[in-house]
This record gives C-alpha cells, sequence and structure tokens, in this order.
C-alpha cells in the first residue's frame, strides 16, 4: 500500500473513532458516572492496527487521542502524569493489538487484543488509584480496590467487545482487498 492510501486510511480510521466517540456519549448505558465506558470507539483503532499494522495502529491512536483533546472530549487533568497514564496510554495501546498477528491467525488477534486492553485496564486502575481519590487517600488500599472495581468491569466488557466484533469487522476487510 503506498504512503497516500495508508494516510487516507489512517484518517478514515480517526474519523470512524470520533464519531463512534459522540455516538457513545448519547447512549447511557455505555457510561460510567464518573468517566470511563464501554468504549466503541477503540474498534477503528483495533481495526486499523490489524489492517495497517502497529506503527500505523499506534499512529492512528495517538491522532485519536489529539483530536479528540482539542474537540475537548478529554477534559479532565490533574496533572501530566494522569493524563498520560488516564487517557495517552489508553488511547494508544489499542493500536498496539497486532504485535503478535504475524501468521494472520484468530488466536493471534485475540492475544494481542487481550494483553493490549489488559495493560489498558491496568493503566486506568493505576490512574484511579494513584490521582483520582484526592490526597488524602491516593494510593491507599482503599483507592487501589475502588480503582479496581469501578474500572475492570468496564474494561473487560469493552475487552471482549472488541475481541468479538474486531476479528469479523477485519475478516471483512481481507475478503473486499
Amino acid at each position: 500500500m503506498n504512503k497516500t492510501k495508508r494516510l487516507v486510511s489512517i484518517s478514515i480510521y480517526v474519523a470512524l473513532a470520533l464519531v463512534l466517540d459522540y455516538i457513545k456519549a448519547f447512549i447511557p448505558f455505555l457510561n460510567m458516572p464518573s468517566g470511563g465506558s464501554i468504549n466503541i470507539a477503540l474498534i477503528p483503532i483495533v481495526v486499523c492496527s490489524f489492517h495497517l499494522g502497529v506503527k500505523d495502529g499506534i499512529i492512528a491512536g495517538f491522532l485519536w487521542w489529539l483530536t479528540s483533546s482539542v474537540l475537548g472530549l478529554n477534559n479532565w487533568i490533574i496533572n501530566v502524569y494522569q493524563y498520560i497514564v488516564d487517557y495517552i496510554i489508553p488511547s494508544v495501546l489499542p493500536g498496539c493489538c497486532s504485535f503478535l498477528y504475524k501468521n494472520k491467525k484468530l488466536i493471534e488477534m485475540e492475544l494481542g487484543i487481550f494483553i493490549c486492553m489488559s495493560i489498558r485496564c491496568l493503566a486506568l486502575i493505576v490512574s484511579g488509584a494513584i490521582f483520582w481519590p484526592g490526597e488524602a487517600a491516593s494510593n491507599s488500599i482503599a483507592a487501589w480496590v475502588s480503582s479496581t472495581v469501578y474500572n475492570f468491569p468496564y474494561s473487560v466488557i469493552t475487552m471482549i467487545m472488541l475481541m468479538v466484533v474486531s476479528p469479523l469487522i477485519s475478516k471483512s476487510f481481507r475478503k473486499m482487498i
């Protein structure tokens, strides 16, 4: 694939992620009360990774984060470290899902999604435990338990959704290409 087609493809994936981000805002059961969500916007970023490779998946995830930040979707900032752990890392990690996808097997796809989304979940839990409870409770056992109880369920549901939907969409793309 030539450079222009790759750039256009990445742009389309980022645009789809942004559209799904806006749609998600209007579906109440996808959104958690204090931030976080079952994030349907990750679908195009993960599919981009399997379609174009890890490098382009990371670029798409980064551009999705950057564009959504400019549009005001990521506006809860405590400090730089929180922002990196809470927004940048979780936005870029789905672009890495194809790092095991060498032989184009379903198990490689599923394992890549599982590993990357597990690391994403861990980043969200760390952010919730260290940055969000306030200085008095920050990094306490209660903060870690609370953050895990809050972030784990929607992260797992997002991962399962990606493990079901991404292979179906990627398989359709392979047939079209």
